[in-house]
């Protein structure tokens, strides 16, 4: 499932300093939107660090979380949001005349796999209620599409967002799982100069986001848990109490 929230956008002080520094050739058809930013929130869940990543390998819990949090890390490495996550993805208005989002939807990269089990664990966990939901979508459903909680109407069958120049927004997607290992990449419809485009926001390193099921049963290979300053084996995530050394 994802869930989506729309942010504000910038302050009309803000919008000015980007139109300011907006480059030639921002009037050309299908140019109306540009993605500033594509990227992780943190605190946000759990990341699954498969084996086949046998050369990743933390010197303390430090650096454990902080490269799940980095985007350079997140770019050149393989990795699953494990249960759940939150994206935050911040789109620019690139043309005088206002460009229009009809339409925001997930495509899925091939078929859902079985839920990933092994692996090396990050429990980069949220704080907090976080941002408030406002649409959702199963990402494993025949036709993944927007749709609200409340009523389950599809967002975009009567909603759009508008975005002139300089002026921003930012989606926070977030996306779970309950079991099955999938990949998607967004489509954004919008009219540009009356005509209408279309463009794919990825994950970063020009990568598809992925997500699979968390295992609430059977530890992972190795866990990084706030609790403790080191790794923590099969083991020791099963026992009662936490290890002595963790401290």
């Amino acid at each position: 499932m994802i869930l989506v929230a729309l942010g504000a956008t910038f302050s009309s002080g803000l919008q000015s300093l980007f139109a300011g520094l907006l480059p030639d050739g921002w009037s050309e058809p299908g140019s109306g939107i540009k993605v500033v930013d594509v990227r992780r929130k943190q605190l946000s869940g759990r990341v699954l660090i498969p084996p086949s990543e046998s050369d990743v390998a933390f010197s303390g819990r430090e650096a454990a979380f902080g490269s799940v949090n980095d985007p350079d890390w997140e770019a050149s490495h393989d990795w699953y949001a494990a249960g759940y996550i939150t994206w935050e993805v911040t789109l620019v208005g690139r043309h005088s005349d206002p460009v229009v989002i009809t339409d925001l939807r997930p495509e899925r990269i091939g078929a859902c796999t079985e839920r990933l089990k092994t692996g090396t664990l990050v429990e980069d966990l949220p704080q907090g209620e976080g941002t408030k939901i406002e649409m959702e979508t199963a990402i494993d459903a025949e036709a993944p599409k927007l749709t609200s909680p409340e009523d389950g109407t599809a967002y975009f069958d009567g909603g759009t967002v508008t975005l002139a120049k300089g002026e921003t927004v930012v989606i926070s997607i977030q996306a779970t799982s309950a079991g099955p290992t999938c990949q998607w990449v967004f489509e954004a419809d919008y009219v540009d100069h009356g005509k209408r485009e279309t463009m794919t926001i990825k994950a970063p390193g020009d990568r598809p986001f992925a997500i699979t099921g968390f295992s609430e049963d059977q530890p992972y290979d190795l866990t990084w848990a706030i609790e403790c300053s080191r790794a923590m084996t099969p083991e020791e995530v099963s026992a009662i109490e936490t290890p002595a050394d963790c401290r």
